[in-house]
């Protein structure tokens, strides 16, 4: 297990999915700013969190801890965190926010 530990930022707003089992997971994307001013981006999955989610929208800052996985798909990298903790950290301007509507999409294969 490679665990890692990343704050950045969400690059969109979280998204819920069904597996096929009828567990709902969150799939969202954290942008973490490197040295040389050029975003580091992970494919984030987390079991559904009913109190957290609707805080999970573009450009609030994150922290999450969990297990990389590293692939390779098309000649790009593919960074994904399994997650074991998803905290809030702010947001883009710290106030509130709260996504307005949440977003269900049914996952093709089990991720977790």
């Amino acid at each position: 297990m490679k665990e890692i530990t990343i704050i950045g930022n969400l690059g969109q707003n979280a998204v819920v999915r069904q597996t096929s089992d009828g567990r709902s997971i969150m799939t969202f994307s954290v942008a973490v700013n490197q040295s040389n001013n050029q975003p580091l981006w992970f494919n984030c999955i987390s079991n559904y969190r009913e109190k957290l989610f609707p805080y999970l929208v573009k450009g609030t800052n994150i922290c999450v801890i969990g297990d990389l996985s590293v692939d390779v798909f098309n000649g790009k990298i593919d960074l994904s965190v399994n997650c074991d903790k998803t905290e809030l950290c702010g947001t883009k301007k710290d106030e509130p926010q709260v996504a307005t509507g949440m977003e269900v999409e049914p996952a093709t294969e089990d991720p977790l």
